[in-house]
This record gives structure tokens, sequence and C-alpha cells, in this order.
């Protein structure tokens, strides 16, 4: 047992092991509280890539590698994806301010609203006036269809994860 490759191969499974379990918990966000619980069940099996290291640290870093390879880059592709659309959504809530108070009044929809990252408009769910809740209700979802991220005057920012 040499030990340089030793201490590689902790590093290598303690990289892998720290960006799979930020990926589970951002994809409380992107995917929802269910897609979350099975990321972190996924980031368990490392448990038998670590077990699997004393036979052969190779298929055991190959094994680690293949797993975060399923968790990590599609978290990533949603991590941009989120941050954009919040953006977007942030754009959208002014424009709704910025029109009642040209007009005194809320849009009754987004129709004269010119996105400003228009790969972004799939992911907004939905816009409407709602007087119960202050006015109107923007939401909009990332990965899930099932997820909603929200604003209303009255609540502010709000999530529902599934």
């Amino acid at each position: 047992m040499k030990k340089p490759e030793v201490l590689l191969f902790i590093l290598l499974l303690g990289i892998l092991i720290l960006l799979e379990i930020l990926c589970a918990r951002l994809a409380y966000e992107t995917l929802g509280e269910v897609a979350s619980g099975a990321y972190a069940v996924a980031v368990g099996i490392n448990l038998i890539f670590i077990l699997l290291a004393v036979r052969s640290r190779t298929a055991a870093a190959l094994g680690a590698v293949a797993l975060a390879l399923l968790i990590v880059p599609y978290q990533v592709v949603l991590a941009d994806r989120l941050v954009r659309v919040q953006v977007e959504a942030a754009r959208i809530v002014a424009y709704v301010y910025e029109q009642r108070l040209k007009t005194g009044d809320y849009p009754t929809d987004l129709s004269d609203y010119i996105f400003d990252d228009s790969e972004m408009a799939p992911f907004i769910q939905e816009y409407q006036r709602d007087e119960a809740r202050g006015g109107f209700r923007l939401a909009y979802r990332v990965g899930s269809e099932w997820t909603s991220h929200t604003y209303t005057p009255d609540d502010g920012w709000g999530y529902y994860p599934d």
C-alpha cells in the first residue's frame, strides 16, 4: 500500500462527497424535497466505494467518479438556471411594481413584459393578480413542475418544495 496513493484516494473521495452533499442540498431548491432525499441516499453509496477501496482503490475511485458524474453536472446546470430565473423573477416583480406606479394598478398579465433572459420564460409558471395576497402572485420553477418559488406583496419570496 503506497501512502501517496491512499492520500490521493482520500482527497478524491473527500472532494467528490463534498460536491455531492452540496448538490443534494441544492436539489431541495431545484427539484424539491423528495429528490433532495434521493440525492442524499445516493451520496450514501460512497460507503460502498470506501469499503471497496480495501480491495481495489482503482475500482473504488472509478465508482466514486461515476456516481459524482450522475449527481454533480445536472445540479450545476440547475444551479445556473436557479440563479438566472431568480434574477428574471426579481425583474418581473420590479416591472409589476413600476406598472402600478404608472397606472395605479398591477398589470393583469405579463404580455407587455420584455424578458431580459428569454431562455427563462418557460420557467415562469404563473403571474396573476391576487388581491388576497397583496395584489399579485408570481410563481416560477427550476427543475421540477411540482415545486414553486413564489412572490407576493404580502408574503415576499416563498418556496413550496413538492
